[in-house]
Formats: structure tokens, sequence, C-alpha cells
């Protein structure tokens, strides 16, 4: 399936550029609040967009930490969303190779956020160049085993925060995501309708989104472009993250 880059405009495919040509007038009223700006009008064109986007997909970022075993089961079989069913087999396999003590293992699984409806059924990805991700707000991702729904709980315990970051490696996962896998293409036809007025020189690319979203379904292998760790060099091209404040380990 071919990915819209949301980066680069100009190559989106020619009958969704054909319906931003439509609905440009709309949204350009909406974005410089002109005299025709209408609520109505701009909630049905975001709903055109949506429907147009429908058929897409999106390269999108997935910032995470993983152990060589874990990379290589992304590449071969996909990527899961968020469950208790995944974070409980990500926990026994570690305490299966002997890189997490089974006390610490019931710990996590009692401490833990993996069924917050925020967190649950979800993939999170950033549907921008994965360099341009803010250091500040992927650093934990990327230092911590388990993502939010562990660190969160437990990144400040004494014992369970330096076995969080001891395991695995900092990781990127770039895949090609259905728009149709998201929750909702409000979010998505916003973002597009402006990133499209920045390239007409409408809007000021000084406030340019970075649209960020989830997935509700797995991703099968055949979505997943690549899975690469730090610090190896596709990484590093990727995040850029040796110019970052703090080097990653």
């Amino acid at each position: 399936m071919a990915a819209l880059d949301l980066s680069q405009p100009a190559t989106w495919p020619g009958e969704l550029r054909e319906v931003l040509h439509e609905l440009r007038p709309v949204f350009r009223s909406w974005e410089l609040d002109l005299a025709d700006r209408a609520a109505p009008a701009f909630d049905a064109a975001i709903r055109t967009l949506g429907e147009a986007l429908m058929p897409h997909a999106m390269r999108g970022y997935h910032f995470t930490r993983l152990t060589e075993e874990e990379a290589g089961h992304i590449r071969e079989n996909g990527l899961e969303v968020l469950s208790p069913g995944l974070l409980e087999r990500r926990i026994a396999a570690q305490v299966t190779r002997g890189k997490l003590a089974e006390d610490h293992a019931q710990r996590l699984l009692a401490n833990n956020q993996v069924r917050d409806s925020n967190r649950s059924g979800k993939a999170w990805f950033c549907f921008y160049p994965a360099h341009e991700a803010q250091e500040y707000g992927v650093r934990s991702l990327l230092g911590h085993w388990g993502g939010e729904a562990l660190y969160n709980f437990n990144a400040e315990d004494p014992k369970l925060g330096p076995v969080l970051k001891s395991l695995g490696s900092p990781a990127l996962v770039e895949a090609v995501v259905p728009v149709a896998f998201l929750s909702t293409t409000n979010g998505l036809a916003r973002a597009v309708a402006r990133l499209d007025l920045i390239h007409q020189g409408v809007r000021s690319s000084e406030y340019q989104d970075k649209f960020e979203d989830y997935s509700t379904q797995a991703l099968e292998a055949s979505m997943v472009r690549r899975v690469v760790l730090h610090p190896g060099s596709e990484f590093l091209e990727l995040t850029q993250c040796q110019q970052w404040y703090e080097p990653l380990t």
C-alpha cells in the first residue's frame, strides 16, 4: 500500500489534491477568519476531506524500546496494539530469558496503566519525519522498556526504574498505517487542510502542525517497513539523536 508523506503535499495523489482544490476556499476562509467563515461549511468540508483520505495510508513512526527478539517478532509478525495480553507476554518472555526477576515481573504486572482508556487498544505514531520529534517528548519512550504503561508508575522506583532502563534498546518502527485504522479522520483532515494551506502559501509554515494519532488495529508484517535499533546507522539517520542534548543509552 502506497503511503502519504504528510511533509510533502506535492507528492499527494491527484484525486486527493483535486478534493483539496475544491475545498480550499472554505479552509482558507476559516483559517484567515474571513467574512464568509462558517462553521457548518467548515465541518462539512472536514467530513468530505476525511472521506477522501479513507482509502489512503500514511507513513508513521512509533518510538519505543525493544529487545532484539521483540524487534524480530515485529518484523515477522507485525505490530500489535497495546493490550493486557501483550504486556503479559512481553514480561513473561523476559522472565524466561533470565532478564527479569519473577518478583519484579509480578510488581510490574500489578502496577501499570495497560488498561487505561487512553492507552489500551492503541499503537501511537507520529506522522512526520522522525528527526522532527522533540527530544523531551520521546526520550522516556526510548529510555524505558514497556512504554508509558509501565514507566509512568515505575520509573521512579529505585529497583524497577533501573530494570526498565536496562532492558532492550531505543527503537523506531516505521510503518504504513491505513487511514481506516484511525479512530476518526477529523484530526487528520484538519492537519491535511492546514498543510495544504501552508503549501499554497496561505498559512505560515512557522505554525506547521505535526500530526500524531494512533492505530486502533494491529499492523500486519507487510505494513511494517523497518524496525531499527539504537545505535544502528538507520536509527541515527532517522532520528538524528546524536544532536540531542543528552545521549541515548
